[in-house]
């Protein structure tokens, strides 16, 4: 008989550890290491559709080019969908002069001596961007030989949204009855610019300045207009200097910065101190156009009363 209790004995203790291994694992947490398998395609998808609607966006806004004629250079533009609809845009350009405040602007014919656009490239012409597709557009420059073309041209590429054309429906029509349809759509707009290395005029002149007196609504203010005299785009530097005749205090004024186009004139504001002390003043005018051998100055005498 004692065989068979030690084996009743020996059964029982291990289906008592089985049971407490069970309640251990269930207490302590199984760590037993199970294989997961994820479908990284249909994880790719659900992540996409949680993702927000953004809009369409494209890079850079301004594309700089400095081709020497006879030469060929190449830039890219990349359009982002990060929405959920299909969208199809066509490619164009408009090209532009620009009025003497700098934001003023008039269509030009393309054949004219600054358009640029008859000398770009673009691939492709017409873009479909699906949902949550990235798009390059490639933009190429191929400027003719000769010396007429060392000089500055410029253009705008415009990328216009394509719709289909929606049917036109009138309630209740007759003879007499007027329809019309309005479809809302957006596009992009890129600056493009082209200042070849061998410019062969580079000159921006200081053309006048005046001195405004202050008023209920304005301050002292000092208004100077600028002439680019040469053929390419000049990217310039400036500021005021006003000094008290009497006093012979020095005032230097903030330096900016702006691009003028040639064959072009612009306008500049400079806002004097409220703080300007009564009396005779000189102003300095500092222009600096890129030239390595010149700067443009000019001279304002005024007083403060």
């Amino acid at each position: 008989m004692k065989p068979i209790c030690i084996l009743f004995f020996f059964v029982a203790l291990l289906s008592s550890t089985n049971s407490f291994s069970q309640v251990a694992k269930k207490a302590l947490g199984d760590t037993t290491t199970q294989k997961v398998v994820i479908d990284t395609v249909k994880t790719k998808v659900a992540i996409k559709d949680t993702l927000p609607d953004t809009g369409v966006s494209i890079s850079p806004s301004t594309m700089r080019f400095n081709v020497k004629p006879g030469n060929i250079q190449t830039k890219t533009i990349k359009m982002t969908n990060d929405t959920k609809k299909t969208y199809n845009f066509q490619v164009g350009f408009q090209d532009y002069g620009v009025g003497a405040d700098g934001t003023s602007d008039a269509p030009v014919d393309k054949y004219s001596m600054f358009a640029l656009s008859k000398y770009v490239i673009v691939t492709p012409t017409l873009v479909e961007l699906k949902p949550r597709q990235t798009k390059v557009i490639t933009v190429t420059l191929d400027i003719p030989s000769g010396d007429s073309m060392a000089v500055s041209m410029w253009t705008i590429l415009t990328l216009d949204q394509v719709l289909e054309r929606a049917k036109l429906e009138i309630p209740n029509p007759s003879d007499k009855s007027i329809g019309m349809g309005v479809q809302n759509s957006f596009g992009f707009g890129v600056n493009i610019f082209q200042n070849p290395p061998n410019v062969t005029v580079n000159s921006v002149e200081i053309m006048s300045m005046n001195f405004n007196k202050k008023t209920d609504k304005t301050s002292n203010q000092i208004y100077m207009k600028a002439k680019n005299t040469g053929n390419g785009i000049g990217y310039c530097l400036y500021y005021l200097e006003l000094t008290n005749l009497v006093t012979g205090k020095q005032t230097k004024l903030k330096v900016k910065q702006f691009a003028i186009f040639p064959g072009y004139t612009k306008d500049f504001k400079f806002d004097l101190p409220a703080d300007l002390e009564k009396g005779a003043y000189s102003a300095m005018a500092v222009l600096d156009f890129g030239n390595k051998e010149e700067l443009q100055t000019a001279e304002l005498d005024f007083k403060v009363d």
